[in-house]
């Protein structure tokens, strides 16, 4: 809130971008929220928002352009909510028992990548060897990224805090050792 308030008192030329996919962790927003529609979170600070199809590229396209021109032009910042869908649970502890197969399959059939790709081609923007090509490119970059990541030793205790904040910690006092740190919260488990 703090930065949304100052945003719109500073009249800051920020879009702040909300990508809803319908649950904050396992909890569906419309329960866990009194207000779930995001994009009018701005409205206590006289903040425009606005909703689009986070699923359709070309649509999230315009809306950010859209209010980019508007942060531009005026000089004030808005909200877009974005709405999504989750292929998986929040986390890979997530069993995603909270979301019933029909929920699963409709999200699944509205896959922005699936999607743009028919309109890229039904637009003659790009062939099918050329989407295979591509697709098969990506899987490889990813694969190669899942393989480095495998074979990479895990990271020291001691460097596990290393580059997370651009200066010390301000708050601890006499700056404790990330090693230390690690020790002491290792201890209370």
């Amino acid at each position: 809130h703090e930065s949304l308030n100052l945003a719109a008192l500073w009249k800051l030329p920020i879009i702040y971008l909300i990508v809803n996919n319908g649950y904050g962790m396992g909890t569906a927003v419309a329960e866990g929220a009194a207000e779930p529609d995001l994009y009018k979170r701005g409205h206590a600070f006289r903040m425009h928002g606005e909703r689009v199809d986070g699923r359709d590229v070309l649509a999230v396209r315009e809306a950010v352009l859209r209010l980019r021109r508007r942060a531009k032009d005026e000089h004030e910042p808005a909200i877009l909510e974005a709405f999504s869908f989750r292929f998986r649970g929040h986390s890979v502890i997530d069993a995603d028992r909270y979301r019933d197969a029909e929920e699963i399959k409709q999200g699944r059939a509205a896959d922005p990548i699936t999607l743009f790709a028919q309109q890229l081609l039904k637009a003659q923007v790009v062939d099918n060897t050329w989407l295979k090509e591509t697709t098969d490119r990506v899987e490889r970059e990813i694969q190669e990224a899942i393989d480095f990541a495998d074979q990479s030793p895990a990271p020291k205790q001691e460097a596990l805090y290393d580059h997370i904040y651009a200066t010390p910690i301000s708050n601890m006092p006499g700056q404790v050792e990330a090693a230390k740190l690690v020790q002491q919260l290792s201890k209370g488990r």
